[in-house]
């Protein structure tokens, strides 16, 4: 079971998250569950996951790359104009 919770307090945001994962009895590891992209002084995208690790994997991959990238035709996650998009783009990068 994964835990993933963000909580609004008065000062800002908190996110957390554990790290276990459990691929049979005797088959336990430990995997990041919660990334993010920071533009400073202008904004901070938390992605916290949960199900297929290979998913969630491929689809951090790709959202990290695309970041990266100059020049690049697709969409870059830290430059989304809204929320909505930025959920969209995680949303359409899910589904390649």
């Amino acid at each position: 079971m994964t835990y993933c919770v963000g909580l609004k307090i008065d000062r800002g945001l908190v996110f957390m998250s554990d790290t276990r994962t459990n691929a049979g009895m005797d088959s336990i590891s430990t995997f990041k569950k919660m990334h993010v992209w920071e533009e400073p002084g202008e904004r901070v995208i938390v992605l916290m996951s949960a199900g297929n690790l290979a998913t969630t994997q491929a689809v951090v991959s790709l959202l990290d790359e695309r970041t990266k990238a100059v020049g690049d035709r697709h969409e870059k996650l830290l430059e989304t104009p809204s929320m909505y998009q930025a959920v969209r783009l995680v949303g359409d990068t899910v589904k390649e």
